[in-house]
């Protein structure tokens, strides 16, 4: 009685061993996935989706701007510039455009001049608040100087410089201060730095 006992004790330890050995493969217990024949479902976490970042300081590229420049000075010497512009920015950095200008230059008794032209303009902004502009210019230019009339003729220019823009909640105001490097000898600005003030709305 005692030998039987043993020996079906001995059956029921090996077929559990059997059991045991067939559920532990490659070193993965698979009754912790597969129990009573259900597989045990994973849920996978959600993947974030990376962001970029958007600051405030960031022009929005592709942005129109209406603006120019104007000034008037009274006196022994009289000078009126009226330059409105059209310009685009391309990004952040650079911004192109181009426009007309009108100039009247007055000295008593030496010089009564009048300077019509258009001109294109590329700036960049290396850093907030600078701007570094060149701007080309061809003029028409006549009138009368120390008694003589002057005919028409045209005058090349180019003014090269730079200065500071403060932007507003509608576009930007700049204080630039230029130098016309071509020196024509009929040229309006003739060997001295010249300020321009400006606004430019954002369209």
């Amino acid at each position: 009685m005692m030998m039987k006992f043993c020996f079906v004790l001995l059956l029921l330890i090996v077929s559990f061993g059997k059991v045991d050995a067939q559920e532990n493969r490659n070193g993965f217990r698979l009754d912790t996935i597969y129990r009573f024949g259900a597989k045990r479902q994973v849920v996978k976490a959600p993947v974030k989706k990376s962001v970029p970042l958007k600051t405030s300081m960031i022009r929005k590229a592709g942005k129109w701007t209406l603006g120019g420049s104007c000034g008037v000075s009274f006196g022994d010497y009289t000078s009126v510039d009226v330059s409105p512009q059209v310009g685009y920015c391309w990004n952040e950095f650079f911004s192109a455009g181009g426009g007309v200008n009108y100039n009247y230059h007055h000295s008593s008794n030496q010089y009564d001049m009048n300077y019509l032209g258009v001109n294109v303009f590329g700036r960049v902004n290396p850093v907030r608040y600078i701007a570094l502009q060149i701007q080309p210019e061809l003029k028409g230019s006549w009138g009368k100087s120390y008694g003589k009339k002057i005919g028409f003729r045209y005058v090349p220019t180019m003014l090269v410089g730079g200065g500071g823009v403060i932007p507003t909640g509608t576009g930007s105001i700049s204080v630039m201060f230029y130098y016309d490097v071509i020196q024509d000898e009929c040229s309006p600005y003739g060997k001295n730095w010249v300020c321009s003030v400006g606004y430019s709305f954002n369209l």
